[in-house]
């Protein structure tokens, strides 16, 4: 019984915030990631985004990164992702890079993750004069993760946008609550499905995303 409660907490939380989303979207991946060693892994994992009630394509992306355990517990990692964004006068690509070091530990039957990130992001899509400098960001994320169960590992995360322009007070812009569930179903598959409540406190938007992924380790 207990273990079926914390599979409905993590996998429904969300849901009962929707009604007051702006707008609902839909993303989709398929990811991969190889280990040349124990400290060293490559991952790459390609996205769409589609937005306005997921009729529009919003965004598709590809993204490459590496990851090496500094200790067991500590780990940093770099990475690049290039993507192509919807504006109203068509798609622009946007490049982004980004360097992150994180903290992972085992509690038990769960799982602690906690991860802070610095990415610079550069846009093709000129509308500001201001728009021709990368926008720096902070992300930072923390992470619950509940692994007793055999094949299904649910979880629960919050993560929080800083954006890092000249002359602005250090604030948060964007948190994102989400609660997803990771399912084995075949040797080194994962399907992923989640909900996302994405709360953009500077445009003071609502957003509901459901997510589906697709992921396969050797």
């Amino acid at each position: 019984m207990k273990r079926l409660i914390v599979i409905a907490l993590a996998c429904l939380t969300g849901f009962s915030v929707s009604a007051q989303t702006k707008s609902f979207q839909v993303w989709t991946g398929i990811g991969t990631s190889y280990d040349f060693s124990k400290r060293l892994s490559l991952d790459f994992e390609a996205e769409s985004r589609f937005q306005q009630n997921a009729k529009t394509l919003k965004q598709v992306s590809a993204a490459v990164g590496a990851r090496y355990s500094v200790t067991k517990p500590i780990f940093v990692g770099v990475g690049y992702e290039f993507a192509d964004k919807y504006k109203k006068n068509g798609y622009f690509p946007v490049h982004t890079f980004s360097a992150n070091v994180g903290y992972k530990k085992k509690l038990g039957d769960f799982r602690l993750g906690i991860q802070t990130k610095l990415t610079t992001e550069k846009n093709t899509y000129i509308k500001n004069p201001e728009d021709i400098y990368p926008e720096w960001k902070q992300k930072n994320k923390i992470k619950f993760a509940y692994a007793g169960l055999r094949r299904i590992k649910p979880s629960v995360a919050v993560e929080t946008y800083h954006l890092l322009e000249a002359g602005s007070d250090y604030h948060v812009s964007t948190v994102k609550y989400s609660a997803s569930c990771a399912i084995d179903f075949r040797k080194n598959f994962e399907l992923g499905v989640g909900y996302m409540f994405r709360h953009e406190i500077d445009k003071c938007e609502y957003i509901s995303i459901a997510t589906f992924s697709l992921s396969k380790s050797f």
